[in-house]
């Protein structure tokens, strides 16, 4: 392997795809799965994210960004695709080109998209609790209405996203609500609906909430924690990060190493630096966690630089130029997991994988 910087997530795709066939083992053939691939595919890629889903028993496909839409098109993938609510009533005709079943979630998005001259599928997202996106209960008989007297909007599904699945009787609240958007749906006349709720916690935590369709996300990419986790081992995709050391220095008992402070060191310290930092993600003020050189575990110094990580290697013979540091997986008998890192940096695993995956240079597995 040679890269012009030597730095880089690894991404096991495989792992996608075995996490989605646990999913599809959940649910049962009959359930629709969509498969979110949101966030340029949790940082991972839309279209690679997207065909190992597919690969694994998913039907169709869930994004947030149309920009995420238009890649897994780019890349010759003819599943469904549900864009979830993320446009303005303006592009709703570019919108509606990229060939995705677009979310009605409010008035004014059911407007634009019934206005179209080219015919436009639609979910529309039901106002159920959560208090983000979604169309109120009172204007439930508008979209209908709309619906059927448009000649371009197909309303072929309704879901929602369900509020603090820890708690059962607020999801039972919010599913009488969502039921009765259903019921009023098919008292007007549309049948047949795709019905989802189920995000990775409610497939992993509520199988009778999975109606005829599910849409996780998080449980894909090896991300969900705690008690989640515990439910069904989902396997890692972002398996490792490393880097390799571009410079080591050796310090003097009495010297002072301006970064570390003011203070004279007083033992014999040999550094090494690292060319990751804290723009490719990670946090710049300390706790910074450790790092596995040569199979030890050693500390991540001082503050963390917007491209650079000292780490102290003095216990550690032979660290040398090109010496493989990791930061997230195993090398020997050491191993930092996921939850272990994201502590350290003081964020969820949900929030820091993407984000590092998303900036740092990738190598895709076999």
């Amino acid at each position: 392997m040679s890269m012009l910087r030597p730095t880089w997530i690894e991404i096991d795709l495989t792992a996608i795809t075995y996490n989605v066939s646990l999913v599809r083992k959940r649910i049962g053939p009959d359930v629709q799965l969509f498969a979110v691939v949101k966030s340029h595919g949790f940082g991972c890629g839309p279209a690679l994210a997207a065909r190992a889903a597919l690969a694994g028993g998913a039907d169709a496909l869930a994004v947030g960004d149309a920009g995420d839409a238009e890649d897994i098109r780019a890349a010759g993938i003819e599943a469904p695709i549900l864009l979830y609510a993320s446009t303005t009533p303006d592009v709703a005709a570019q919108v509606a080109a990229l060939n995705v079943i677009v979310t009605i979630h409010d008035v004014e998005s059911l407007q634009a998209f019934a206005n179209q001259a080219t015919p436009v599928e639609a979910f529309m997202k039901a106002e159920v609790g959560l208090g983000r996106l979604g169309v109120l209960e009172e204007d439930w008989q508008t979209v209908f209405d709309t619906a059927r007297a448009s000649n371009s909007l197909n309303l072929t599904g309704i879901y929602t996203h369900l509020n603090a699945p820890d708690d059962p009787d607020w999801i039972k609240e919010q599913i009488v609500v969502f039921d009765r958007a259903c019921a009023a749906a098919e008292s007007q006349g549309f049948k047949n609906l795709t019905q989802m709720v189920a995000s990775s916690h409610v497939v992993l935590g509520y199988e009778e909430l999975c109606y005829n369709a599910v849409n996780p996300g998080r449980f894909l990419f090896g991300l969900v924690e705690g008690k989640w986790a515990e439910i069904d081992i989902a396997k890692p995709v972002m398996s490792s990060i490393k880097s390799r050391v571009i410079q080591t220095k050796m310090f003097a008992p009495g010297d002072i190493v301006g970064f570390l402070g003011p203070k004279p060191l007083s033992r014999s310290t040999r550094l090494a630096i690292l060319p990751i930092g804290f723009g490719d993600g990670f946090n710049h003020l300390p706790p910074l966690g450790e790092a596995l050189v040569k199979g030890q575990r050693v500390p991540i110094l001082a503050r963390r630089g917007i491209e650079h990580t000292v780490i102290d290697v003095t216990e550690v013979p032979d660290v040398k130029v090109g010496s493989e540091a990791v930061f997230l997986g195993s090398q020997g008998n050491e191993s930092i997991g996921p939850d272990e890192l994201a502590a350290w940096v003081g964020l969820p695993v949900l929030e820091l994988l993407p984000r590092l995956a998303r900036t740092l240079p990738k190598i895709y597995l076999e």
